[in-house]
């Protein structure tokens, strides 16, 4: 009996805290879905990839997610050593938009920002909590959905290691 709840303790551990493996499918379907420019517009992830061929290290966050806030600084150190390269996204999950502009300009974030006020990608992506990252490679596919934050170091591994 002790076997079966380790074993079920330690998938939901897994997928709480760590990058469980590469996505399932292609990502097309999340890849198509509409959001909104944090400076006006719409896009979808898709057409930002295929702008300028870049791959996209996508983060999901929230102003009241203590663990996102702890690792913005470190996508933003990864977008000013990589931004030429490789395209970094921060979608804000559920909040006010003053908020949130509020925060970012706090913290100086200079990479490219967008909302997400419904949480569609938070299901799309299978998401258990906040913050998430995807990884979206040179020809347009999700490589990877790590669960729980990351830092500089892990961040620039999983984009040499998934793009």
């Amino acid at each position: 009996m002790v076997r079966p709840i380790a074993l079920v303790l330690g998938l939901l551990l897994c997928t709480a805290l760590t990058s469980c493996g590469s996505a399932g499918s292609d990502g097309s379907d999340v890849l198509t879905r509409t959001f909104q420019l944090v400076d006006g517009g719409t896009t979808t992830l898709a057409e930002l990839q295929a702008d300028d061929g870049r791959p996209l290290v996508v983060n999901l966050w929230a102003t009241w997610c203590a663990p996102c806030l702890a690792e913005m600084p470190d996508l933003e150190a990864f977008h000013r050593q990589r931004g030429d390269e490789i395209r970094v996204l921060g979608l804000n999950i559920s909040d006010s938009p003053t908020r949130s502009a509020a925060l970012t300009d706090e913290l100086d974030i200079t990479y490219l920002l967008g909302s997400d006020p419904e949480g569609v990608f938070v299901e799309a992506f299978g998401a258990v909590g906040l913050p998430v990252t995807a990884f979206i490679d040179r020809q347009g596919r999700l490589t990877l959905v790590n669960q729980g934050p990351l830092d500089l170091e892990r961040l620039s591994a999983l984009a040499e290691e998934h793009l």
